[in-house]
């Protein structure tokens, strides 16, 4: 995990001692053998990608953080899955609030109980361990969570109330030590200013659809005859570019899966979300993104502009960010250029 803060992040008063009250949290799912080692087999993934049946903590199993102080506490969270989408919440059903999305700040804290991930996908969460209590994180299976397709807060919240045949199982366990110096100051109402563009700066359309032909070899990749991931009908060419975008300039992109859910990811830039499948957008996806999550419902749109040159010898790209989705063609390039 890299962290890149800037001025506005600075001008805000919030947790900020790296490893106290500062942590960065990676969550991974992964399979071992007997003998303790990674298993990794894509040719026997199906096609949602490759997931396993272990969650890790910045690379360690239901690590135990011994001292935290008693106040706000920082989670920067990186999904850093191959393909697992993971719900986050507290094992005591506790209220935590959402301060930042993948490129920065939101304008105010949002208040959640549980918050959907996908792979790739970053944010930041404050949590108040100023009762003294442990806190205890838990990182769930989106699949398995919603698997009757009944919605994931419904099936949560049974599972939280123990009213599910399921025990949940802390990933991360945040403990308090009383003699640390605490950050006791409340959120910040205001935490940052994000100026949209108006429509009439919005000057260029794209759309772009995912899509999965099952028919297509799932044994490995032997060329882009075998690949069966595609973007607009196309699987990834190093030889091609699929854009060309004009530097600075304001574009609308709507994006839409055709099978499955897909994490969007579009380099070179950091995008406001106007609309999630068709839907409204949550105060919690309000902010600066690189990801957007798709699934076959309906069309969702943000509105990006890009601010560095991308040449032909080295272009950007935009992808699923399901590892087995873009290694296996679900990929395009684009270019940014001076008008």
């Amino acid at each position: 995990m890299i962290i890149i803060d800037d001025d506005e992040v600075d001008s805000v008063d919030l947790p900020n001692r790296y490893g106290i009250d500062d942590l960065p949290v990676i969550l991974q799912d992964r399979t071992f053998d007997s003998n303790g080692q990674f298993v990794y087999e894509p040719e026997n993934a199906d096609e949602d990608g490759w997931f396993g049946d272990t969650v890790l903590i910045n690379g360690a199993v239901a690590p135990v953080v011994a001292e935290v102080p008693a106040g706000k506490v920082r989670l920067r969270l990186l999904n850093g899955a191959n393909a697992r989408f993971y719900i986050v919440a507290f094992a005591d059903n506790r209220t935590f609030y959402k301060i930042a999305t993948d490129g920065g700040l939101l304008e105010a804290p949002v208040p959640l109980k549980t918050m959907e991930m996908s792979p790739g996908e970053r944010c930041e969460i404050i949590v108040d361990l100023s009762s003294g209590a442990p806190a205890e994180l838990l990182t769930l299976f989106e699949d398995e969570i919603d698997a009757d397709e009944e919605g994931v807060v419904s099936n949560l919240q049974a599972l939280l109330r123990g009213s599910d045949t399921r025990t949940p199982v802390a990933s991360l366990t945040l403990n308090v030590d009383q003699n640390l110096p605490a950050h006791t100051a409340p959120l910040p109402e205001k935490m940052a200013t994000i100026a949209r563009p108006l429509e009439h700066q919005v000057k260029n359309r794209r759309d772009f659809v995912l899509d999965m032909d099952n028919g297509g070899d799932h044994q490995g990749h032997g060329g882009h005859a075998h690949m069966d991931m595609t973007i607009n009908d196309a699987v990834m060419d190093m030889n091609v570019i699929n854009e060309r975008v004009k530097l600075g300039v304001w574009e609308r992109w709507r994006v839409r899966s055709n099978q499955g859910a897909h994490p969007f990811h579009v380099h070179g830039c950091s995008f406001l979300i106007e609309q999630m499948e068709g839907a409204a957008v949550t105060p919690d996806q309000q902010g600066w993104k690189d990801t957007i999550v798709l699934d076959d419902d309906d069309w969702s749109e943000f509105v990006v502009q890009f601010n560095h040159e991308a040449t032909e010898k080295y272009p950007y790209m935009y992808h699923c960010h399901i590892l087995e989705h873009e290694d296996r063609g679900m990929m395009g390039q684009f270019t940014v250029f001076r008008s």
